[in-house]
C-alpha cells in the first residue's frame, strides 16, 4: 500500500501557479483541445476545474483535460478535429457535452447515459443509448478506448464498472478517466454502499449536477483514494496518473487530476 507521503510525492498538491490572476482576469488565450481552435478561454471562478468556458465550444477546463490527454496519447494534432481511423472503436460514457459534441464525427463512437434500473443495456431512450458501467452491453474485447468524466463516484460499485472496462478494452486499450480524487487520503471515501437491495448511507448525501435529470442531481457513492490505483492494477491494468497544467489549452488550477488505465497487450 501506498503511503501517505508517497503518495505526496506522486501526486503533489502544490499550486502550479498563482492562479489569483487567472481569476481576476477571467480570461486566458490558447488552442482549445477540444474543438481544435485558436480561441478565448473566459470567465473563470475560484472553481477553476469546472470553469473557463471555450467562446467557441463552451467546453470547460475539465473536459479539455481529457481532450488533450486523448490527443497526446493518440499523437493527434492539437489543431484541428479529433479524429480517428473508421477502424477505430470507442466508448464515452456520457452522450451530452461539448466534447461528446466534437467528437460525434468519428464513425467509431459510440455514446450513452444511465437511464436507470429496468433498462437493458443498449436499449435507445430517447433516440440515446442506454449502458450501466457495471454490466455493460458490449462485447468482450470489442472496444479500442472507453472516456468517463467524473462518472465513476455516481455508480454504486465502481470497481464492478472497472472490472466491465477491462472487459471490453482490446488488448492494448485505454480507459481515460477523471474522478474526484484525494491524493492524501489512502482509502476511498465511501459515502454509501447498497444492503439488502437499499441503500445505506455513510456519511451526509453529497449530490452533484446531472444533465440527464436536472432537477434530481445524481448521488456521490465513493470519493477515491489513492486505493483507487492499487484496486485497478489488481484488476489487471496499468495505470498512471498525471497532475495537468497547461494554460496555453486553458488548463490551470492545481486540481487536474487525469488517469488512464492501459489493459496490458
Amino acid at each position: 500500500m501506498t503511503s501517505q507521503t508517497e503518495s505526496q510525492l506522486l501526486y503533489p498538491l502544490e499550486p502550479y501557479i498563482d492562479s489569483s490572476a487567472v481569476i481576476a482576469s477571467g480570461v486566458l488565450e490558447g488552442i482549445c483541445p477540444v474543438c481544435g481552435n485558436r480561441t478565448t478561454f473566459v470567465d473563470f471562478t475560484e472553481n477553476l476545474r469546472e470553469s473557463g468556458g471555450c467562446l467557441l465550444c463552451g467546453s470547460s477546463n475539465r473536459q479539455r483535460q481529457m481532450a488533450l490527454m486523448v490527443r497526446r496519447r493518440f499523437n493527434l494534432s492539437p489543431i484541428g478535429p479529433i479524429w480517428f481511423p473508421q477502424s477505430f472503436s470507442f466508448y464515452n460514457v456520457e452522450a451530452n457535452g461539448p466534447l461528446h459534441n466534437r467528437l460525434m464525427i468519428n464513425p467509431g463512437y459510440i455514446c450513452s447515459e444511465y437511464f436507470g434500473e429496468g433498462h437493458p443495456g443498449g436499449e435507445i431512450i430517447n433516440k440515446i443509448r442506454h449502458e450501466d458501467l457495471q454490466k455493460l452491453s458490449f462485447e468482450s474485447k470489442s472496444l479500442d478506448l472507453v472516456l468517463s468524466s467524473d462518472v465513476l463516484e455516481h455508480v454504486p460499485a465502481p470497481y464492478d464498472a472497472h472490472m466491465e472496462v477491462f472487459r471490453v478494452l482490446k488488448p492494448g486499450g485505454r480507459h481515460i478517466f477523471t474522478a474526484p480524487f484525494n491524493p492524501l487520503t489512502i482509502e476511498d471515501d465511501v459515502r454509501a454502499v447498497i444492503e439488502n437491495g437499499e441503500v445505506k448511507y455513510l456519511a451526509e448525501k453529497l449530490y452533484h449536477s446531472d444533465p440527464v435529470r436536472p432537477s434530481e442531481g445524481v448521488l456521490v457513492w465513493t470519493i477515491f483514494g489513492v486505493e483507487m490505483i492499487r484496486k485497478l492494477e489488481t484488476l489487471g491494468f496499468k495505470v498512471r496518473a498525471w497532475n495537468l497544467y497547461e494554460p496555453e489549452s486553458g488548463i490551470v488550477g492545481n486540481c487536474n487530476t487525469i488517469f488512464e488505465a492501459e489493459k496490458p497487450a
